[in-house]
């Protein structure tokens, strides 16, 4: 009997400046995924700057049109901070997300959510009006609402809640980890969403 992993690789580190997101085939998305990683590696050494996140986001959208009828299943965001071309590093570098999926259809937005239980988590994120104007720990908050009212309305969802935050320099961390299946939390006290950080 083969055992499945719930705890598979969501998030992808393309470069130390960005990193991209994934929802539908795990092999499909990590392959696409780790292919474009290796090309911003060698545009970061032939360029001697890193690759911008729309150039990124463009360059997959382009190799997934051409597959488009391949049957491909992937649904990915390519997030990150990119550097104004006459800014100092890190200094007034702009936050910039891209959707692309597996038909190479590629949007530039400020806010997507991916696979079976998207629908469930815009629906807690477009419940809150002011949520442009949050602070991190209340960003953080939202996002673990949001991802569990999707992993407890979307059969197809679950295994764990990881949040991430990506500061503007670049630099990204996990801010936040619970397995869904669990009531209980790390200090084994009862998970409740008042208990969020």
């Amino acid at each position: 009997m083969r055992k499945i992993s719930l705890d598979s690789k969501y998030v992808f580190t393309i470069i130390g400046m960005f990193v991209g997101t994934m929802a539908g085939g795990a092999a499909d998305c990590s392959y696409f995924i780790r292919k474009l990683a290796a090309r911003a590696a060698l545009h970061e050494a032939q360029e001697e700057r890193p690759m911008s996140i729309a150039r990124a986001s463009r360059m997959l959208s382009s190799v997934l049109y051409a597959n488009r009828g391949a049957g491909l299943s992937m649904g990915t965001m390519i997030m990150g901070y990119d550097e104004d071309s006459e800014c100092e590093t890190g200094a007034n570098a702009r936050p910039r997300i891209f959707y692309v999926d597996d038909r190479g259809t590629r949007i530039e937005g400020d806010m997507f959510s991916v696979g079976s239980g998207s629908t469930y988590a815009l629906a807690v994120l477009d419940g809150q009006e002011d949520r442009f104007s949050l602070s991190t720990e209340q960003a953080v908050r939202l996002a673990v609402q949001a991802i569990r009212y999707a992993t407890f309305r979307d059969g197809s969802s679950g295994g764990f809640i990881n949040v991430y935050h990506i500061a503007p320099g670049g630099e990204w961390k996990r801010v936040f980890r619970h397995d869904v299946a669990s009531i209980l939390d790390e200090g084994g006290q009862r998970f409740e969403s008042e208990s969020l950080p």
